[in-house]
């Protein structure tokens, strides 16, 4: 009897813990992803041998002495789809190298996105919320207070649970404090 009552408790424990793991992908990356981007997907590998059908841009779409913001635009080309997404900023300056930078302003449409908070930081990664297919999204991003130097945007992109690419990456970006206060150029 006891252990008929044992091994009822440890399916249940089982099916409880892979329903959370599919929630969790439906649902967006976990915080746990923040380092890596590498979806927890079984045993499946991220494409390394096709190029993506994916592109990921940045642009400044406002700048003054006292801000900077930048739109990020992750697309499918070729009339592809996308079902998730992780994108983040990550630095190239100092000792700063590879740490998630900055903050995403708030999802417009919390159907398609939302933002989490990755360690030492907040709303610094966007994420997917329905696994529905997808042709772009787009977000604005705001550099840390008295940020200087270059970064670049990164992206993992999931078409399907067993086809996703990582390390989609923007060409380097930067800001130079007295770049933006004598010529409003990023």
């Amino acid at each position: 009897m006891f252990r008929s009552s044992l091994m009822k408790s440890v399916s249940v424990f089982l099916l409880l813990d892979q329903i959370t793991k599919i929630q969790s992908l439906v649902y967006g990356t976990p915080v746990e992803n923040c380092r890596s981007m590498v979806p927890q997907h079984d045993y499946y590998l991220p494409q390394w041998m096709d190029p993506p059908p994916y592109n990921l841009s940045a642009s400044v779409i406002l700048t003054n002495t006292t801000t900077t913001q930048f739109n990020v635009t992750l697309f499918a080309k070729h009339g592809a789809t996308f079902k998730g997404f992780f994108i983040q900023a990550r630095s190239l300056t100092g000792d700063r190298a590879d740490a998630i930078l900055g903050s995403f302003e708030p999802v417009v449409d919390n159907r398609i996105a939302h933002l989490i908070n990755c360690p030492d930081g907040a709303n610094n990664a966007a994420t997917h919320n329905l696994n529905l297919p997808k042709r772009f999204v787009t977000f604005v991003w705001n550099p840390p207070a008295n940020f200087e130097g270059k970064f670049y945007f990164v992206a993992t992109v999931v078409a399907e649970y067993k086809q996703f690419w990582i390390g989609i990456e923007t060409p380097a970006l930067s800001i130079m404090e007295q770049q933006a206060k004598d010529t409003g150029n990023i």
